[in-house]
């Protein structure tokens, strides 16, 4: 079974996608050709209104998948399709997002794809969808940054 990228990463602590944080998302990314995708299903205490899935999660969700996407990106172009490098480290620098109608509970897929790198920054578009419906829409600014300077 393939890796996601979160489980090749060397920190997995992370809220969105970190795999050993007992809190978090624990979502699992993995590349389908050109897109990122990761599949996860809400837990009922993910709920906003009644039936729908908690705006902010959304977000979350968007900004993790999104980041991951531009370190699993920059860990292939390294030749890094393994254990990622520790030393290929981005974070959120903007996030823009469009809630287009409610997500129902129930599983969830997000698309992503890097659509420009200039520099230390990469863009990255990604949607989220409920039954194959687009719910939301996100633009993410991901920057590398070195983790050896904090």
């Amino acid at each position: 079974m393939e890796l996601t990228h979160q489980e090749k990463m060397h920190s997995q602590t992370c809220f969105g996608c970190g795999c050993k944080n007992e809190h978090g998302l624990h979502i699992g990314s993995i590349w389908e050709g050109e897109e990122s995708v990761c599949v996860w299903t809400p837990q009922d205490y993910h709920t906003g209104p009644p039936g729908y899935l908690y705006g902010g999660i959304a977000a979350c969700l968007i900004d993790c998948h999104s980041v991951c996407t531009a370190v699993a990106e920059a860990n292939g172009a390294a030749d890094r399709e393994g254990e990622f490098d520790p030393s290929i480290m981005y974070v959120t620098g903007t996030m823009k997002i469009s809630y287009l109608k409610p997500a129902p509970m129930g599983e969830v897929t997000l698309r992503s794809r890097i659509t420009e790198t200039a520099g230390r920054k990469t863009f990255i578009a990604t949607s989220l969808y409920a039954g194959g419906v687009e719910c939301v829409r996100g633009e993410v600014v991901a920057i590398r940054i070195d983790p050896t300077k904090f």
